[in-house]
């Protein structure tokens, strides 16, 4: 690492400092780990989620950019990429919904619950501070909005902040996804009896039938792709005020764009809006939404997360959270299995939306190539989902502390 910092650190003297430095380290990263989720190991492979893990290790070794670049590029990823998926699942998901969208909606709300309950178990029984499992918990479901949401409660109750909310956060928040991604796998082997090695990924069938580009060209059209996104984070802004919450609850940006996305995609062509993208350039935009977050949260995350692990309480944290992530997810997925009869990818669909898991989500959509069941599952529970994540966390602040 530091032969590669010295070949390309230039004048400014930090990584940070110039935009050839930027873009290089966001593509070796990106690079690097979509190289490595090509590999499998036991036949299994982490896939697109090896971004991560190349982020945290670059930036534990000061490889790393500017936090409010950071910020933005990982906000940014991951529109693009809930933006895709509400593009591509739109046109089917309110037959869907309508057919199963209660069902679906109760699960995420029983392995929510589940979370919660474990939560103040810990709480309690391992005698942690509120702000500390509560940022735990944020972490353990990837839920920036409701670490935010309960920063901002605490703030407002008490005049001071709480630095340990967001250190448990960010060292929950990679076993977030890797223990989702286990549970998945988990839930693969022992509930739906598929070994790994013979799981694989179908290849995607593309199809431009002339019934589905009907009135469309192969011209992109980007018009309704940005509009639809500005509305999206206007939508995801506006705050939601509830009788006995103290602070607004926001969609955010992730809840914003999904929802538009879906709007825009089936009514869209209504009112003459070309909203029709080929299979292979919604993926694109997917994959590198993906890739942008994955690569930024890693980057995010790494800078001291060996520090917080070795010294002070990190590997109590990151265990506390893997019973935040794991319990729920398995418990959610005897239930959807056992009770519901969900199949596979719908399962895992609504078990990455409840647990608000884009990485997670891309971990389950390359194993269901062939249908948009883990799309629609995820986009049908997503934004209630959301709703109460972080009504979750605020109410964690505001009745135990």
């Amino acid at each position: 690492m530091n032969l590669i910092n010295n070949l390309f650190e230039g004048a400014e003297g930090s990584w940070s400092g110039g935009i050839a430095h930027i873009l290089i380290i966001i593509s070796i990263v990106i690079a690097l780990g979509r190289i490595l989720g090509k590999t499998k190991i036991c036949g299994i492979s982490f896939g697109v989620t090896w971004v991560l893990f190349v982020g945290i290790l670059f930036a534990h070794h000061g490889l790393t950019i500017d936090h409010n670049l950071i910020h933005f590029l990982k906000e940014f990823g991951l529109v693009l990429f809930v933006y895709s998926i509400g593009l591509q699942v739109g046109p089917g998901f309110f037959s869907s919904f309508r057919s199963g969208g209660l069902v679906l909606n109760g699960l995420a709300v029983f392995i929510i619950a589940v979370g919660v309950l474990v939560t103040v178990g810990i709480h309690f029984l391992a005698d942690i501070p509120v702000t500390t499992v509560t940022g735990i918990m944020s972490g353990a479901v990837t839920n920036t909005p409701g670490l935010g949401a309960a920063q901002q409660t605490y703030f407002d109750i008490t005049g001071n902040t709480a630095n340990d909310m967001a250190q448990g956060y960010a060292v929950a928040y990679p076993l977030g996804v890797i223990g989702c991604i286990l549970s998945f796998i988990l839930i693969r082997i022992v509930l739906y009896r598929v070994s790994g090695a013979e799981s694989r990924s179908a290849v995607h069938n593309e199809r431009k039938t002339a019934g589905e580009v009907r009135g469309n060209s192969d011209q992109p059209n980007l018009i309704p792709i940005f509009i639809g996104i500005a509305l999206g984070c206007i939508l995801g802004s506006i705050p939601i005020s509830l009788p006995g919450i103290p602070q607004p609850v926001k969609l955010g940006l992730a809840g914003g764009p999904l929802i538009v996305s879906i709007l825009i995609s089936r009514f869209g062509p209504r009112f003459h809006i070309i909203t029709y993208t080929t299979p292979s350039a919604n993926l694109m935009i997917r994959e590198i939404g993906i890739s942008l977050f994955l690569a930024c949260v890693g980057l995010e995350a790494g800078e001291g997360f060996v520090d917080t692990l070795v010294h002070g309480d990190g590997m109590k944290w990151i265990m506390y959270g893997a019973l935040i992530t794991v319990i729920p997810v398995l418990a959610g997925g005897f239930i959807g299995k056992y009770v519901l009869r969900l199949d596979y990818n719908t399962l895992t669909g609504v078990l990455s939306g409840a647990c608000t898991n884009p990485p997670a989500l891309a971990y389950a959509s390359e194993q269901d190539r062939d249908s948009d069941k883990t799309g629609v599952a995820y986009a049908t529970v997503y934004p209630l989902s959301m709703f109460l994540r972080v009504l979750a966390a605020q109410l964690m602040v505001l009745f135990f502390c």
